[in-house]
């Protein structure tokens, strides 16, 4: 590759990732206005523990379709531009003949969802969210085409309209007062919205000539035989990857619905108490996958990259790209996650009522994990765009068992422990075991973010590995030292400059929100200098910065 051609991609690199960084920050904040105001909106910890189930459920299978789909899209079109048309009709007809089906088997399936969960009432709730699967599936298509063309700009638009439509759908529908049930139907209706919308952008592309040559017949089956099956492997690899990022959710809100024989007649206040701890639960994670939405930009530019470099069998290339997405996200990552470790208890004071204290030590450890989570998404994605789609699915499928069994055994031994609690301490007042048995959400949430912290360090460590051995590409050890360094730095901020969350009383929320993002600012500020003085942004990042916002050089042009 010239050095011509390298600065253009450095330069279509950059700029994709700061257009699908920008439609994922406006993403962040339309979800933290449905996330953070959906525990007002609705009035209590229950209702939106209920829209929590909804969502986890419909999205471990709807990021299975969206990813799978997008992925096996965005591959085949980067590597043949010129027939993008006719790929993306193929797309078309594998989704009829899965995506479909899929959507009328969660249908059929809620019931025995709602058993998972002892509670029926969720059933409609869950049927009427198979609409999400439905539109997404054909949604995802029109997202992969955009990004193998590497329309980055076309791709952002729709994913900043859709977080638009959503936030104004859900949020609308509940202050309407239509409750749960109007903040599912928001998410349906946004959702084909958004896919109504990508239809009608793609067909406009087809009529101005783009990417139009016909694939011959001759070579017709095989795409579509290649497309499927690599859609399918992408699929398994989704299953597991948002498995291991639900999997400790829905069984703390299985396993603590769980009523022993010594309990029978308070079915209820276990589904009462179900609730309310997937609500505790449930906000700590929107919290604490911040970070990970982050690097979700990152994969977007960097899988085509990875795949054209891939297909032209260019090593060298593809070592440099893994190294410095492994640095560049190391350092997004580490830095963010450590403010949100070290500032969980005052995040929540700040943003929620005070019952979603109980989440606090749950989030300090989940802040952590994800690094590595987020971490190992990357290295997998890295892993898929090389054409390994099976050995990702491989690495997140030991880490998505590592994380269903330490959760299983982890939750039903605090939720042992807790019955023993309570039938030791009376079962004459329901009202007593409902206090007794809700001061114990702290501990259940613990275990449950320590669990699944033990899978994403064990997915990363596999994923890392097989960088090495395949590429010779690992994250670059100084790199990590450094962030280490500066999380010893914020440790000690963090003991000097105390915020009590009993502060909120005094202050007021705005006021004392206004503190934690100060002293959030500070330790930011401590991190970026860290990283100056060590030398950890050097010349040839100020370079890549100038030439991703820089003017577009004649040569380029």
């Amino acid at each position: 590759m010239s050095k011509s051609t390298r600065e253009e991609v450095a330069r279509k690199t950059g700029r994709g990732f700061l257009i699908i960084t920008i439609a994922k920050v406006w993403f962040l904040l339309t979800s933290a206005v449905i996330q953070l105001g959906l525990p007002i909106f609705l009035g209590s910890p229950e209702k939106f523990g209920i829209f929590k189930i909804i969502t986890e459920s419909i999205g471990w299978i709807n990021m299975v379709m969206i990813t799978g789909t997008l992925h096996a899209v965005s591959k085949l079109v980067s590597e043949h531009p010129d027939r993008a048309q006719a790929l993306v009709n193929l797309a078309v007809k594998i989704q009829l003949l899965l995506g479909v089906p899929v959507a009328l088997l969660y249908v059929l399936a809620s019931p025995f969802i709602a058993e998972r969960f002892n509670d029926p009432s969720l059933i409609p709730l869950l049927r009427l969210s198979a609409g999400i699967l439905f539109f997404y599936a054909f949604y995802a298509i029109f997202v992969g085409y955009f990004n193998g063309l590497k329309h980055f700009v076309r791709q952002a638009t729709l994913d900043v309209t859709f977080s638009t439509v959503k936030l104004v759908f859900i949020v609308g529908l509940v202050l309407l007062g239509f409750g749960v049930g109007g903040a599912v139907f928001g998410f349906v209706a946004a959702a084909g919205f958004v896919c109504i919308a990508s239809v009608i952008w793609v067909l406009r592309r087809r009529r101005a000539g783009e990417g139009t040559d016909p694939l011959p017949r001759t070579e017709a089956a095989a795409s579509m035989k290649r497309m499927a099956g690599y859609l399918l492997l992408i699929m398994a690899y989704t299953f597991a990857l948002n498995g291991v990022m639900r999997i400790d959710f829905l069984l703390l809100r299985a396993i603590v619905s769980e009523v022993p024989a010594s309990f029978v007649g308070l079915e209820d206040l276990f589904v009462l108490m179900a609730n309310q701890f997937a609500g505790f639960y449930g906000a700590v994670l929107n919290i604490a996958r911040i970070p990970y939405q982050g690097v979700i930009a990152v994969t977007f530019v960097i899988f085509p990259l990875v795949s054209e470099a891939t297909f032209r069998d260019d090593q060298a290339q593809t070592r440099i790209y893994i190294r410095s997405t492994l640095r560049y996200c190391i350092l997004l990552i580490g830095v963010v996650a450590l403010l949100l470790a070290f500032n969980s208890d005052s995040i929540i004071a700040a943003l929620y009522s005070e019952e979603y204290q109980q989440g606090a030590v749950a989030l300090s450890i989940l802040s952590v994990s994800i690094i590595f989570f987020a971490l190992l998404y990357v290295a997998s994605t890295i892993i898929i765009g090389s054409g390994h789609p099976l050995v990702a699915f491989a690495i997140m499928g030991v880490s998505l068992v590592t994380s269903a069994v330490a959760n299983f055994f982890l939750l039903n031994w605090v939720h042992s422990d807790t019955m023993e609690m309570l039938e030791a301490g009376g079962l004459d007042d329901p009202a007593v075991v409902e206090a007794s048995f809700g001061a114990q959400a702290t501990i259940y949430a613990q275990w449950a973010a320590i669990a699944t912290t033990l899978a994403m360090v064990v997915g990363f460590l596999l994923a890392v590995l097989w960088l090495w051995r395949t590429f010779e590409a690992a994250p670059p050890m100084a790199t990590i030292g450094r962030v280490l360094l500066i999380a010893a730095l914020l440790y000690g901020i963090d003991q000097v400059a105390v915020l009590p969350v009993e502060l909120v009383d005094d202050l007021g929320k705005i006021l004392y929100l206004g503190l934690v993002l100060g002293k959030m600012t500070l330790m930011g500020l401590v991190a970026l200098a860290v990283l100056f003085l060590t030398r950890e942004f050097t010349k040839t990042d100020f370079d890549r910065l100038r030439a991703v916002i820089g003017k577009r050089s004649s040569r380029g042009s």
